[in-house]
């Protein structure tokens, strides 16, 4: 009896030392994640900025006549660039014909009323307001053969045509004429930016029609109001475009160099990219634990981004091994 006493007792203690040696094996979740990190630095970088904008012509013209006028001939078409002065469309001139009887006749009146003067047969106040009548008739001349022959007023591009040869000037205007050498770009900018924007700056554009072409151009013109709505201000810059490459109406982007700032600058392959939103986060890294740290990216220069916030001076971001890592993870850093 006192023998299977004992065999139980040696049994009972035996299944005890096992327990315990169960209890010493590693939880797979407490392991220590093996990653790489790279101490972010603060360094002096251009601050560069991009807007969105649109091509604008310089110069926008639009070519009209006294309404109720028939068009006798339009003398260009769309797409045909044309210099300042060149006649674009006549008008018909049947009241022009009719006014300069009319003046003629008058200019004879004037001739026998002069002799009447000079006899005594009319007073000076009597010639004189046929005279007046006479300068009036020639105004009204000169301003029908303003409406009848029009010119263009600028060297550029026929842009639209509204009526053909034969219609009736109506209320729109027969063609627009556009200046494009040069063209401007117009873009709103942050109201912090206010004091840091000058005019003669330079700025560097893309459209998307040329890919990676670049053009250049100088600001012009910076608004001298903000909007309440937006906090923005609307600046504009010109470019020569000689080529006539830019065209009005096409989409782009102006970048612009407002200065050099200190700014931490952290690898690309820290950024994890949180799917389904914009939001960006990296992983932090200190005495053996990581911290998920949302971050606010800005441009990126190369294989790095400048960061807005998020990381301070000095501080280790883990590089590879994140997709293992949860906030509070402990790490092993390797090199």
């Amino acid at each position: 009896m006192k023998k299977v006493i004992y065999l139980l007792i040696s049994a009972v203690i035996i299944m005890t030392g096992c327990s315990k040696k169960d209890d010493k094996k590693v939880n797979p979740q407490d392991e220590a994640i093996k990653v790489k990190v790279e101490k972010v630095s603060v360094k002096e970088i251009d601050q560069i900025y991009e807007f969105a904008t649109t091509v604008d012509a310089a110069v926008k013209n639009f070519i009209t006549s006294a309404g109720g006028t028939r068009i006798e001939k339009i003398w260009v078409e769309v797409g045909q660039k044309v210099s300042k002065g060149q006649k674009l469309v006549t008008m018909e001139n049947t009241n022009l014909a009719t006014a300069n009887a009319q003046l003629d006749n008058m200019k004879l009146e004037v001739s026998r009323m002069e002799a009447l003067f000079q006899s005594g047969g009319i007073s000076k106040q009597q010639l004189d307001q046929l005279k007046t009548q006479y300068d009036v008739a020639k105004r009204n001349i000169d301003n029908l053969e303003r409406n009848i022959s029009l010119t263009s007023p600028i060297s550029g591009v026929i842009t639209m045509r509204n009526f053909d040869n034969g219609d009736v000037a109506g209320a729109q205007p027969i063609l627009q004429v556009m200046q494009i050498s040069p063209v401007k770009l117009k873009f709103n900018i942050n109201e912090s930016f206010y004091t840091k924007v000058k005019l003669g700056m330079n700025v560097k554009a893309k459209v998307e029609v040329f890919e990676e072409e670049e053009f250049g151009g100088r600001i012009s013109l910076i608004a001298p109001t903000i909007d309440p709505l937006t906090r923005t201000f609307m600046v504009e810059a010109q470019f020569t475009n000689s080529n006539q490459k830019l065209r009005p109406g096409m989409f782009g982007r102006v970048e612009l160099n407002l200065g050099k700032a200190m700014k931490v600058i952290v690898p690309d392959r820290a950024i994890i990219k949180q799917s389904g939103t914009n939001n960006k986060y990296v992983f932090i890294e200190k005495d053996g634990v990581v911290e998920y740290r949302k971050v606010e990216l800005g441009r990126r220069m190369g294989d790095t981004y400048e960061l807005l916030n998020g990381v301070s001076d000095g501080e280790n971001v883990v590089v590879t091994g994140q997709t293992r890592l949860l906030d509070g993870k402990k790490v092993v850093v390797v090199k």
